[in-house]
């Protein structure tokens, strides 16, 4: 028996046609993931599905479809785009979410089709976001969809495996989104690229879920294809919270003997298990951070000031509760400047109705906010918000590439 890290673990639990032994990076292997996502690019996905022959999906537990990204379109063609999804994942007896129900990768932890030990995959780069409970999160093209759909399998190159030791603890007003940007400047040539990353150590259990879902989530702008934290006492907490909602709406997808299984025997990696790096980062020296206008990579000097026309709080990287909670206690009592339009989208239908339930959302309102529907709203550069030419933003997702949340020669500046 060999030695492996915790990636590797993972992808030898769910291996079914490849090496008969311990993988390990290189290995080349078929996988039968836990869940498959896939989002408005289903509609790509059936077409290339029908041309396999199947009739009918393999697997139809694998599958959830959440329609999360043109969320404002009202468009008649893009209607009818809609209908035939939905009608498509009616006939195949697959888990549908329509518009307005949140971001797809918040609904798979959220709604537990996430769990510590697993593999869970997405047509989506930010897929990395489920190894923030202990799985291994990472995005798969259209046609391993169309595959996962056909035959309930994809094939997949085990990568190396890079190690992160987190030491301390962030301070005050420090966030993990502040973390993530300044690791995507630190790692702009390619340090991590197409490598997992895997927590470990005092930091990692010092961190919020919130926290860990965003940096988990932007891993994918490190260059990694998947961020997995070690399952704690706050996994197993967040975990508890997931399988009583469900068990509100009459939905089980785990058992109370299940958490306890992971709480006391989480997979980890073999203490000999073999990295291509190891990172330490101390949270303590991580500050308050800026990236930007056309860079994740591209850090703004500590004393910069930035005039902005428009700000987003919207996305799957920092649109939860505590993120809009922490929003409004910057805005109670204040209004948004009115040269300024301040865009919020909560990440979830459920994580709204909990901030209108708090107040949280409520006293957005009164500051200023202008709401838009659950999904990824302005971060992928769809609907209201838009950024016209020569309008600068500044924006809690993870993503700003030029053109990405509107025109090309519109600047947006990443920060918490």
């Amino acid at each position: 028996m060999g030695v492996q890290t915790l990636c590797e673990k993972i992808a030898t639990l769910h291996r079914r046609r490849g090496p008969v032994r311990p993988l390990r990076a290189g290995d080349v292997v078929s996988l039968r993931p836990r869940h498959l996502l896939t989002h408005d690019n289903t509609a790509a996905v059936i077409d290339r599905f029908g041309l396999t022959g199947a009739r009918t999906v393999r697997s139809p537990w694998q599958a959830l479809i959440t329609l999360d990204h043109d969320v404002q379109n009202t468009d008649p063609e893009q209607l009818a785009v809609w209908r035939r999804i939905e009608e498509f994942a009616r006939r195949q007896r697959l888990e549908f979410r329509p518009c307005g129900s949140g971001v797809g990768h918040q609904i798979m932890v959220e709604e537990g089709f996430v769990v510590p030990g697993s593999l869970c995959v997405a047509a989506d780069s930010h897929a990395n976001m489920y190894g923030a409970l202990g799985a291994l999160g990472t995005p798969v093209v259209r046609s391993d969809a169309m595959a996962i759909w056909a035959t309930g399998e994809f094939w997949w190159e085990v990568p190396r495996s890079v190690r992160v030791r987190l030491q301390g603890s962030l301070a005050e007003g420090v966030t993990g989104k502040d973390l993530n940007l300044a690791r995507c400047a630190r790692y702009r040539d390619g340090e991590v690229h197409g490598a997992v990353v895997e927590f470990e150590g005092p930091g990692a259990e010092a961190l919020s879920m919130d926290d860990r879902f965003t940096i988990s989530n932007m891993t994918t702008e490190w260059g990694a294809i998947g961020g997995v934290f070690p399952v704690d006492a706050t996994t197993i907490e967040y975990l508890e919270w997931v399988r009583r909602e469900l068990v509100k709406r009459g939905q089980r997808r785990f058992t109370k003997a299940q958490i306890g299984a992971w709480a006391t025997a989480p997979l980890v990696a073999d203490p000999e298990a073999v990295y291509a790096a190891t990172i330490t980062v101390d949270l303590a020296t991580v500050t308050p951070t800026l990236t930007g206008p056309a860079s994740p990579a591209a850090m703004a000097p500590a004393e910069s000031t930035v005039a902005v026309d428009k700000a987003f709080l919207v996305g799957c990287a920092n649109a939860r509760l505590g993120d809009l909670a922490a929003a409004a206690r910057v805005v109670r009592g204040q209004k948004v400047h009115p040269r300024v339009k301040f865009y919020v989208a909560a990440a979830s239908r459920r994580i709204q109705d909990d901030a209108v339930r708090s107040g949280v959302w409520q006293t957005l309102l009164d500051a200023g906010a202008r709401t838009l529907p659950p999904g990824c709203a302005m971060c992928i550069g769809l609907g209201e918000g838009i950024l016209e030419a020569g309008e600068v933003a500044v924006s809690a997702t993870n993503r700003n590439y030029p053109g990405r949340m509107g025109h090309v020669d519109a600047q947006a500046w990443l920060a918490s």
